[in-house]
């Protein structure tokens, strides 16, 4: 299975065909170029951190690109839509959550050898291809597949051998608390700003300017070049500041989620913008955490003399609303993918018992936790005596996967596909 920062750039970008970029695949009106398998393969490899891929999984990278292309044509041949607005709010939430998984903004720019804001207008217009496919796919399979206990012992007979042992897992919830950024934290970051825009408006090189100081550093080594972009890549404040200048312009200092920003537009095509900018990102000092810190475990004082229950503090109090909804339940957690002060926290309590606030997320975007130990399950084979629920989930999984290449074959009874790989 494919890392989902894959995932996310995979459904349908093109870069436009050069010459002898060989045609490895049309589907519909669509095409797959050799460029655009090369381009999925090396973010492939830079993700896994290989220097060489194989052809097993070259083929892999293929044919999950085939895939996509199909649906694709499919949802274009029905007329699947997705609104703007639905677009926009999934690009901020799946930006965040690439931060979250690969560690910082700098390292997603390190990836994909783009700014972010180019990151965010190449996967705007793949999400919106990605998102009708999804569309497609809710509306084939939008009930869950089921399986019967006859099937669950089945599945286990034939497959026992190959079924991988239990690892030592944690059942697990959570009360999550972000860290707010602190007046002091603000100010040092605007001050910082503001002299930077003195040195603008004194007749400084702004591209000089941005290389030495914008904490944008994809976009700071070429002077914070943005390129050109049209509205719905940045966010609003940014995007108002930019759209609002004149050509060679230069803005205020502009805060946004990210920090204070000084932008300068460049040029002007039609709706197309390009500008530079100069960020100033907020640092956080961790001396300043003790507030998130005590409010926490406040918290966990009050569960502890009866005042809630986990499930209700974690409803009142968790800013993780995903979580939140279902009294902070986060379900079983196997020990290789928990970090060490996780781990350190869990190994620290009994079972039922609560942590002390840990501190998770990357350096410049990070909260703390209270964290629960429900259960704790320790290495073992897996048995229907002991695992019968855990076998039905993979028997499951088999089932849908069976179901999905079986959709697959049939859309290309309606989808010209003409495969040169």
């Amino acid at each position: 299975m494919l890392l989902p920062l894959l995932l996310l750039a995979a459904a349908g970008i093109s870069y436009g065909q050069n010459e002898g970029d060989k045609i490895l695949a049309i589907v519909g009106n669509d095409i797959i170029l050799e460029s655009d398998l090369q381009y999925q393969i090396q973010l492939y490899a830079r993700q896994n951190q290989l220097t060489s891929i194989n052809q097993q999984i070259a083929t892999q990278i293929f044919q999950q690109l085939l895939t996509e292309k199909i649906i694709l044509a499919k949802a274009e041949q029905d007329s699947i839509t997705v609104k703007d607005e639905e677009v926009n709010k999934e690009l901020d939430y799946r930006i965040k959550s690439i931060v979250d998984q690969v560690g910082s903004e700098d390292r997603i720019q390190e990836i994909y050898g783009m700014p972010l804001v180019k990151i965010r207008l190449m996967l705007k217009d793949d999400l919106v291809k990605k998102m009708k496919s999804d569309k497609l796919r809710r509306k084939k399979f939008g009930n869950p597949v089921k399986v019967s206990d006859k099937e669950v012992r089945d599945f286990y007979q034939e497959f026992k051998d190959s079924i991988p042992p239990v690892s030592l897992e944690y059942e697990l919830s959570h009360i999550y608390m972000t860290r707010n950024l602190t007046p002091e934290e603000k100010l040092a970051a605007k001050e910082k700003a503001l002299k930077i825009l003195d040195s603008v408006k004194a007749g400084a090189d702004f591209s000089e300017l941005a290389k030495r100081n914008s904490d944008d550093k994809g976009s700071a080594i070429n002077g914070g070049d943005l390129g050109f972009a049209k509205k719905g890549v940045f966010v609003k404040e940014f995007e108002e500041a930019l759209f609002t200048l004149n050509v060679g312009e230069v803005s205020d200092v502009v805060e946004t989620e990210y920090g204070y920003h000084i932008i300068k537009l460049i040029e002007k095509k039609g709706e197309q913008f390009h500008g530079r900018h100069i960020l100033v990102a907020f640092q956080k000092n961790e001396a300043s955490d003790f507030e998130t810190i005590n409010k926490l475990k406040a918290v966990k004082d009050s569960i502890s003399s009866g005042k809630y229950t986990f499930e209700e503090a974690a409803k009142k109090f968790s800013q993780d609303p995903e979580s939140a909804v279902k009294g902070g339940y986060l379900g079983f957690i196997s020990v290789d993918k928990l970090d060490s002060a996780y781990i350190q926290g869990l190994n620290n309590i009994p079972v039922g018992g609560i942590t002390d606030p840990i501190k998770t997320g990357t350096d410049k975007n990070y909260g703390y936790e209270l964290v629960m130990l429900k259960s704790k399950t320790e290495p073992h084979k897996v048995s229907l005596d002991t695992d019968f629920e855990r076998i039905r989930k993979i028997a499951q999984i088999n089932k849908e996967n069976k179901a999905y290449d079986a959709w697959i074959e049939e859309l290309k009874k309606s989808v010209y596909v003409d495969v040169k790989y």
